[in-house]
């Protein structure tokens, strides 16, 4: 009867050697590559670049096209800093697109608008994945901000031109340049925490 045992303790124990065997494939198989455009960071990078190529394509032939809108759109800022400063001062006229504080003047074109500023949000909105109708919002939400903070911008020029002006061609070119792609990453920012990802989460528990 020893004998006859013997073999089954052997089967037992190759199942069981088997069975480790198996446990260690198991453990060292890698998990299946996702594609890159399955991958949402890759994805909205590829995306981003893309309405940013459409939009530099599209815009110069928009500009070319509807130039009255262009200047339409730099005629109305001008007139919106001019009533801005008129609240605080009298010392305030406006020309067409020239707005003038205490003898100091601005020529408001195109670039002060915010337009291009707005293009680029945009294109990070529509890139970024989520449902179309929060990407409505978001440019909603996003554009007249921009615009917002663009008004406060030349505001802030025109004082630091007319009461520092050793200081005008910093603030100009460097300082609120680098504002400007701070103020479209924060809006961005804002759009996806308290838009997007709120509904996420609010989906979610509702599961």
């Amino acid at each position: 009867m020893t004998d006859a045992d013997e073999p089954a303790e052997d089967e037992s124990a190759e199942a069981s050697g088997g069975e480790k065997g198996g446990a260690k494939s198991k453990r060292v198989d890698k998990p299946p590559e996702i594609p890159a455009w399955k991958n949402p960071a890759y994805r909205f990078v590829f995306l981003f670049l893309v309405f940013l190529g459409a939009i530099a394509y599209g815009y110069p032939k928009f500009r070319e096209r509807y130039i009255w809108l262009v200047d339409a759109m730099a005629q109305g800022t001008a007139t919106v800093e001019y009533y801005c400063f008129s609240i605080f001062t009298s010392r305030v006229t406006l020309s067409k697109q020239v707005v003038a504080y205490k003898g100091f003047a601005v020529h408001i074109i195109e670039e002060c608008t915010g337009v291009y500023e707005v293009l680029i949000f945009a294109a990070a909105v529509l890139a970024f994945p989520t449902s179309w109708s929060k990407k409505g919002f978001g440019l909603g939400l996003g554009v007249p901000l921009l615009y917002l903070f663009n008004v406060v911008r030349i505001a802030v020029l025109m004082l630091v031109g007319k009461h520092s002006p050793q200081y005008f061609d910093f603030m100009h070119l460097y300082f609120w340049q680098a504002t400007l792609i701070l103020m479209i990453t924060s809006v961005w920012l804002l759009w996806i925490t308290q838009v997007v990802n709120r509904d996420w989460s609010r989906s979610a528990a509702g599961t």
